[in-house]
């Protein structure tokens, strides 16, 4: 009886799988993903051949389904794209486990071996040094498992809060004061234009175009080129900025720089984003944060629409679940009684 009720759980799960993916949805999947996951499949299964028909299979079938995900839900990204990777993995696995909760009725065993089937690719393409790190191994436990620990490190500022930091950041620059024309820049340009820190790793002076309000043709994650725009404010501050450098003999091309490296990188970039929340009392502030902040905003108003297009998001579904704030319960039932009063 045992061994029939596990055929029959193992039939149930089947038809799952190929409810899900199917031909249909698998001819969607990014070409470069199934590249890729093939050269995993055949190194691993090198080095564990006892194991190719059997353990591999079903992590090859569990692929196709978080492929297949991501090519409806996720805008087809690259597996290997290091600016989804580092901005974007979390929400997408955690996503991804409440699709197959959801959406699959998988139970906790059978959505955690479809997630190790993800995580086994990531641990090899970083001991393959195809990726920096992988990108949620340990970081999804606590998402999964401590969910007041995830609420931590991100922030979705309200209107004060973004006040607090624009006016701190105005203030006159001068030896005592730890926040310099860069910081009010950075600030600025990403919550003014909600972009990636991938895109605002890249701008350069020779793609700004002050009287349009826009860097131009910046890269995005997976190649996407992108306008990154700013408002008439921003745009004051950075002729300010742009006659300090010249005054300064600054000429690299990086509109972020350091005198080291001439171009800021990432994480000097992420660096300085978290002193920025120590204004208003945040020690763990991301760059994440200040997108998931300005695309709240506008989507408060009532027009996702417009944070969408921001956002450069594919789909609405995908503004609306991960860039707007969830009500509390009471704010819910505060606007049930407005209504029914």
């Amino acid at each position: 009886m045992e061994r029939k009720a596990n055929l029959e759980y193992q039939t149930k799960k089947d038809r799952v799988i190929r409810r899900y993916a199917t031909k249909v949805r698998m001819a969607k999947i990014n070409p470069k993903n199934i590249k890729v996951y093939q050269k995993y499949l055949r190194s691993r299964t090198i080095q564990n051949a006892d194991v190719k028909n059997t353990t591999y299979k079903v992590y090859h079938s569990y692929m196709n389904i978080f492929m297949c995900y991501i090519a409806e839900n996720w805008d087809n990204f690259y597996l290997l794209d290091e600016d989804v990777l580092e901005e974007d993995m979390l929400d997408v696995m955690e996503a991804y486990m409440a699709f197959l909760a959801d959406d699959c009725g998988n139970g906790k065993k059978v959505i955690n071996t479809k997630v190790s089937a993800v995580s086994s690719f990531y641990i090899w393409a970083t001991k393959r040094r195809l990726i920096k790190n992988h990108p949620f191994d340990g970081k999804l436990e606590r998402i999964k498992h401590a969910q007041d620990e995830k609420r931590i490190s991100v922030h979705f500022l309200h209107k004060d809060q973004i006040q607090a930091i624009t006016d701190r950041l105005a203030e006159e620059k001068t030896s005592l004061n730890k926040y310099d024309r860069q910081d009010e820049l950075i600030w600025n340009i990403a919550f003014d234009s909600a972009c990636r820190i991938g895109a605002l790793h890249q701008l350069s002076i020779s793609n700004l175009e002050l009287d349009k309000h826009i860097f131009h043709d910046i890269r995005e994650k997976e190649g996407k080129i992108v306008d990154v725009p700013f408002t008439e404010r921003t745009k004051k501050i950075i002729e300010e900025y742009l006659k300090w450098r010249e005054d300064n003999g600054i000429e690299t091309d990086a509109f972020f720089y350091n005198r080291a490296q001439g171009r800021m990188s990432k994480q000097a970039l992420s660096m300085r984003i978290r002193k920025i929340g120590e204004i208003i009392g945040i020690g763990d502030f991301r760059p994440h944060s200040i997108r998931k902040s300005r695309l709240n905003q506008i989507g408060q108003t009532g027009n996702i629409e417009l944070a969408k297009e921001l956002a450069h998001h594919e789909s609405m579904d995908t503004t609306a679940r991960f860039y707007m704030e969830k009500k509390s319960s009471a704010e819910t039932l505060k606007e049930i009684d407005n209504l029914m009063g």
